[in-house]
């Protein structure tokens, strides 16, 4: 049996990533609370190699967002009344306000059966989850008053069947192939205001691929394929389901980076892989590089005000406008470790990320809409090396000093945006005691107090901004 039960609670302003911080809102606040979220697991085994897996969840999640001043779309189109002229603009309205609660209570059930024998593991299962969502957006705008006040209940529900088979072909050789169906159904627009009680449906069947080829017990060598369809919250990160096939991720939320685009439900993806891990024993030197091409295509609504009357230039009347978002990503990644005597590991890890993003917005003008920004044929390219050293002594004393140059250049974007060419150190020192059970550990990271400008379009783990210290207390039991 396995039982998990959890409380979440967040405050923030603007965390998103950003190129420049200074386009950071100040005026957003948000607040989100998961209570209770819970999960129970069954794992029955009825004979060797015969095993029964059951997950079942709830999960209640109440999202508010209070802004002054939001980021908006609104499309004005208008006869002149003196000129007889139709003019039309694309922009973000001045002086709105918005209030903006999402409540979401879903629940989540999975079965799955494996047969395991020495040569093959077949992998059968199925998911049902249901949610929904009662969803409150209200606008104002300064003189003119409430704009609008929508509170909208949605539904979503996703049916997913899959199976697995993993065939030891001869002892160096593995093959997976796997085949899944998934059903979603989902609501068009609940997250941009204004939002829409449109709900929207996509089916996919996916196949899977993988191989593992060990010729030696030192060298792997690893390739997959996989199709999948993405979901909307929670659906993909709750499941009994292979989020792996030879060790590469095939299970994702999103794939645009969600600083670029937010969440984009019911996106399709496509991946390849391809790795190889070598170790060298008698040098204790241990060697991966892989290489991930990850395609993934969507069609959403954005929310979008309107002017309700051709006569007049008053945007009031709440509408949406579809945007289609391909996005295509290519990643390297080659790193290299080396244990030294008992105490001390040394290593370094490259990574080349370069990511292209076509975006339309179907309904509106295009001329317009190229000229507002609006519409993206864009990409980027960065290149990220972490260079680092490890000591751990018996003793529980531990200590890490990492240096990571970052280079990055941006190609398409109006106006452009330069890339940036910086290094980062962080130091770190801890102290490890109870029988590991409790960990003390200080930091200064950044320690050359270096800010940087990097597009977030290259999905990138956040490096600190300035120079900061940090004081951690874990304990493990």
């Amino acid at each position: 049996m396995f039982f998990e039960v959890n409380h979440f609670k967040s405050e923030s302003g603007d965390v998103a990533q950003y190129y420049d911080q200074g386009q950071a809102s100040q005026t957003v606040r948000i607040k989100e609370t998961q209570s209770p979220n819970l999960l129970l697991g069954y794992h029955r085994e009825w004979a060797p190699g015969s095993h029964t897996l059951a997950l079942f969840s709830r999960f209640d999640d109440t999202l508010e967002q209070e802004d002054s001043s939001p980021s908006l779309l609104a499309y004005n189109r208008f006869i002149n009344p003196l000129s007889g002229l139709t003019n039309e603009s694309i922009g973000n309205p001045a002086l709105f306000s918005l209030d903006y609660r999402s409540q979401l209570e879903a629940y989540s059930g999975e079965l799955q059966q494996i047969f395991q024998t020495h040569q093959q593991t077949l992998i059968v299962g199925g998911r049902f989850q249901a949610g929904w969502n009662e969803t409150h957006s209200q606008l104002e705008r300064a003189l003119q008053g409430t704009v609008t006040d929508q509170n909208i209940d949605t539904d979503l529900s996703r049916v997913s069947v899959y199976g697995y088979e993993n065939w030891q072909v001869i002892e160096t050789l593995r093959l997976s192939a796997g085949l899944s169906y998934d059903h979603l159904h989902y609501p068009r627009n609940i997250d941009t205001a204004p939002i829409t009680a449109s709900e929207d449906s996509q089916d996919q069947l996916s196949p899977k691929a993988g191989l593992l080829f060990t010729p030696t017990k030192d060298l792997r060598l690893r390739a997959m394929y996989s199709q999948s369809l993405g979901g909307v919250f929670f659906d993909n990160s709750v499941r009994l389901e292979p989020v792996q096939i030879s060790g590469f991720n095939q299970a994702f939320r999103s794939a645009i980076p969600e600083s670029v685009a937010g969440l984009v439900p019911g996106t399709r993806f496509e991946t390849w892989g391809v790795g190889l891990d070598q170790a060298i024993r008698p040098t204790r030197t241990y060697v991966t590089a892989a290489g991930q091409f990850l395609n993934s295509d969507a069609q959403r609504t954005v929310g979008l005000l309107r002017n309700g009357d051709i006569n007049s230039p008053v945007v009031n009347t709440p509408s949406g406008t579809r945007q289609s978002l391909d996005y295509r990503e290519q990643a390297l990644i080659v790193a290299v470790n080396q244990l030294l005597l008992e105490e001390w590991a040394v290593g370094v890890r490259y990574k080349l990320t370069h990511a292209e993003l076509d975006g339309r917005f179907q309904d509106l003008p295009a001329a317009l809409a190229d000229g507002a920004g609006l519409n993206q044929d864009v990409s980027a390219t960065l290149h990220q090396l972490d260079l680092y050293a490890i000591y751990n002594h018996p003793c529980g004393f531990f200590a890490r000093f990492d240096a990571i140059w970052s280079q990055q250049s941006n190609v398409g974007y109006q106006p452009d945006i330069p890339g940036d060419d910086f290094w980062h150190y962080d130091l770190s020192a801890g102290y490890r005691f109870f029988q590991r059970r409790l960990e003390v550990r200080l930091a200064l990271l950044n320690i050359g107090d270096r800010d940087y400008q990097l597009n977030p379009l290259t999905l990138y783990n956040e490096l600190a901004r300035e120079r900061t210290l940090t004081a951690a207390l874990k304990f493990y039991f």
